[in-house]
């Protein structure tokens, strides 16, 4: 099958959860089908991209979207109906360059991956086109306005109901220019808002797991709770606080380490290392910081989705303690498989537990890490969606 893809970020490097799924995804698609990827950004293509993209796709085009042309749009985005972001990332001669390729290509099927790239493909009718919602985006952004404060935050707060209409709005209406859909979890398709969300397809994230869980992890000197992602991103930034301003001071353990890694940190989560808290910033192997951690940790109140680095926890044999949030969309049972806390006494006292009884944590923790290798290998998922495009070429 010719499979041309449309994304909205190059994906790669892997700091961002759109990019890890969409590159695992293509990884697993290349070894079957001939793939032409299309990826906006906003410069050339580095040389590390470029090693990178060679191995899950057989053709890649830049779709190039300059700085100045987008804060030109976003003077105007009060205007639209569209979502912000959409209007970020659809470029008219970016769009007109992807109907080109799309001439030239002739693919016989199109997948999007977020509906923040729909604007581009939606009127290409003679194509069977899949959209990859991935996450449920009007919740996540309303979920998060509730959490401004203060005069600013008010403006914020204002900002992101807005932007959580528009994209609700948004992802009903691409609905319907869409052969065929697919989301990452039941609770994010409970959350679409349309008539017929039942028909998306979910596929799942899974965890690489060549890379973690390859090895058992070595006990750290001093007890070391651990948090990753992209910190720059909201939810994560809420979650980082959250566990050193609300949940660290509770802990009875002492000595003890918090170390959030991840890349891009925002100044507020800078601003959170001391003696007790690392801030790492971008790490080049994530799994060695999971190997030598003692618990990980995530607080997570925003945002919506699985959690690409709860699985790789999981994975690596390291026992979790996590929000309702940050579990819910494993789709396991809330017994054995991690701590569920909701209250920054709960999460403390967890954490307090666990260190005491390390041989209960590790019990729990080889559970999970079973239950994750049986059900979230991206092998797994990439033959979920492979089906999922196969069918989308049956006639309706």
């Amino acid at each position: 099958m010719n499979i041309l893809v449309i994304a909205s970020r190059v994906p790669f490097p892997l700091e961002k959860g759109d990019k890890l799924r969409l590159y695992h995804q293509l990884k697993h698609l290349s070894s079957k089908h001939t793939l032409t990827l299309c990826a906006l950004q906003d410069h050339a293509l580095t040389e590390a991209q470029q090693e990178a993209l060679r191995s899950i796709a057989q053709h890649t085009h830049v779709l190039r979207t300059p700085i100045l042309r987008k804060l030109w749009r976003m003077m105007w985005a009060w205007t639209s109906e569209l979502p912000f972001q959409v209007t970020w990332f659809t470029d008219r001669k970016a769009k007109r360059q992807l109907e080109r390729i799309v001439v030239d290509t002739q693919p016989d099927l199109i997948y999007c991956q977020l509906v923040r790239c729909a604007e581009y493909v939606k009127d290409l009718h003679a194509y069977p086109k899949v959209l990859d919602y991935m996450d449920a985006f009007s919740a996540g952004m309303h979920r998060r306005s509730h959490q401004k404060k203060g005069p600013l935050g008010l403006f914020q707060q204002a900002v992101m109901r807005a932007e959580g209409t528009r994209l609700a709005r948004h992802e009903s209406r691409t609905f319907d220019y869409f052969d065929t859909h697919t989301i990452i979890s039941e609770n994010d398709r409970l959350l679409i808002p349309h008539l017929h969300r039942d028909t998306i397809r979910i596929v799942p994230n899974g965890v690489d797991l060549d890379a973690f869980g390859a090895s058992e992890p070595a006990p750290p000197d001093v007890p070391t709770l651990l948090f990753t992602g992209n910190m720059s991103y909201a939810p994560n930034v809420d979650a980082a606080r959250h566990l050193v301003k609300d949940i660290l001071p509770r802990i009875q353990t002492r000595p003890i380490r918090v170390v959030l890694a991840g890349a891009e940190p925002a100044s507020s989560v800078t601003a959170l290392a001391s003696d007790e808290v690392t801030v790492t910033g971008w790490v080049d192997d994530i799994a060695a910081e999971y190997k030598r951690s003692t618990l990980f940790v995530a607080p997570l109140r925003l945002g919506t989705g699985l959690q690409n680095k709860v699985l790789e926890a999981m994975a690596s044999a390291l026992p979790c303690i996590l929000s309702p949030h940050a579990f819910a969309p494993l789709g396991m049972p809330a017994h054995g498989h991690a701590e569920i806390c909701d209250q920054p006494g709960a999460f403390a006292a967890g954490i307090d537990r666990l260190l005491a009884h390390p041989e209960e944590a590790q019990n729990m923790a080889r559970i999970a890490q079973q239950e994750v290798r049986h059900k979230f290998a991206w092998t797994t998922h990439g033959e979920t969606l492979d089906q999922v495009l196969q069918d989308a070429l049956s006639p309706h």
